[in-house]
């Protein structure tokens, strides 16, 4: 594994945003799922069995459920730590843009069914679930909107990690456009500073909260 020998190497993912489609021939459901991903990640810590091994789900990694129930995936095949040497390197990563939500419970019921049960005490798998990637427009102010705020408030509520998608306010080309505008970006157009000053002091308070807890 190339990366073995580099020092800040903590984790890796082994594929972003599972998506149907694929021109594989395989179908796209769980047990597929499970026979592509585990002997991956079984590969993988062969070869680096220090690192962080994040597990993607379906429909645009919006959907881990059957992961932390350990419930039946197809075919009799079943996610159980209990059958992992390395189940201490396995962590559950989940995406999410419900940003036309207009109550937080529909936001909060949602991740939790779609994976972050798997955080709690009773799951069949408790594990750590990290959102990878929220965000939400940065040029208004749906910083100050139902998804933004109830985001804001679960993930130190669940004292789990997260990440804002997306850093970079333009790119070189994208969609067929050079120099590309992008409103979600944190940073403004030439990325000389912050798109929204207001939208990071919210941030920040997430920030603080996420680390006191």
């Amino acid at each position: 594994m190339r990366g073995k020998s580099w020092p800040n190497l903590i984790s890796i993912g082994l594929r972003n945003e599972l998506r149907s489609g694929a021109k594989n021939g395989l179908p796209y459901n769980w047990a597929t799922w499970y026979d592509q991903v585990i002997p991956a990640a079984d590969l993988v810590n062969q070869a680096n069995p220090n690192i962080l091994i994040f597990l993607s789900g379906l429909d645009y990694d919006t959907k881990l459920e059957p992961i932390a129930t350990g419930a039946d995936l197809g075919s009799g095949k079943k996610f159980l730590l209990t059958n992992f040497k390395y189940a201490n390197k396995l962590v559950l990563e989940l995406h999410n843009y419900q940003n036309d939500a207009t109550d937080c419970g529909s936001i909060e019921s949602g991740l939790w069914n779609n994976g972050f049960r798997a955080t709690g005490t009773v799951a069949a798998n408790i594990m750590p679930v990290v959102l990878t990637e929220f965000g939400f427009s940065q040029a208004g102010t749906d910083y100050t909107k139902t998804y933004a705020t109830c985001i804001k408030k679960l993930m130190p509520q669940w004292k789990t990690g997260w990440t804002v998608w997306a850093l970079s306010g333009s790119y070189y080309i994208r969609s067929g456009t050079q120099d590309y505008e992008e409103t979600w970006g944190l940073l403004n157009h030439n990325w000389s500073g912050w798109r929204n000053t207001a939208a990071i002091s919210a941030l920040q308070g997430m920030i603080d909260a996420s680390l006191k807890g």
